[in-house]
């Protein structure tokens, strides 16, 4: 009986440490993400891990600081829920949806990443 439980319990953690590899993050990624929400700049480093694993930069180039295959990040004049929308849903044909994969605080920490980019050398 107690050979099952550790057989179980050790799916079980495979199975946590594969769900946050999946979801683009490493686990030890997936475990500071609690602090981020209070600390600005830690929820900005967040979005941009997040932007890096997920590959959001192989379409908008530069980490988001030029226009690539898809627009320009920097500076734009769309709104959070507008962001925040194309983030969750996608854009048929456009971009692909995220929601399934990030959590409401991940979505924010991206959204705090994109607000935060300056043109590159910039302080």
């Amino acid at each position: 009986m107690m050979k099952q439980w550790i057989v179980a319990g050790g799916a079980m953690l495979v199975a946590a440490v594969w769900c946050g590899c999946a979801g683009g993050m490493l686990p030890a990624a997936a475990a500071e993400t609690g602090s981020s929400q209070a600390d600005p700049a830690a929820q900005i480093a967040h979005g941009k891990t997040l932007f890096i694993s997920y590959g959001c930069g192989w379409c908008h180039e530069g980490g988001g600081r030029k226009a690539g295959r898809c627009p320009q990040l920097m500076g734009t004049e769309r709104d959070d829920n507008f962001i925040l929308s194309r983030i969750a849903a996608g854009s048929p044909g456009k971009m692909p949806a995220f929601g399934q994969g990030l959590t409401a605080e991940d979505m924010q920490a991206l959204l705090a990443y994109i607000r935060s980019l300056k043109p590159e050398g910039s302080p």
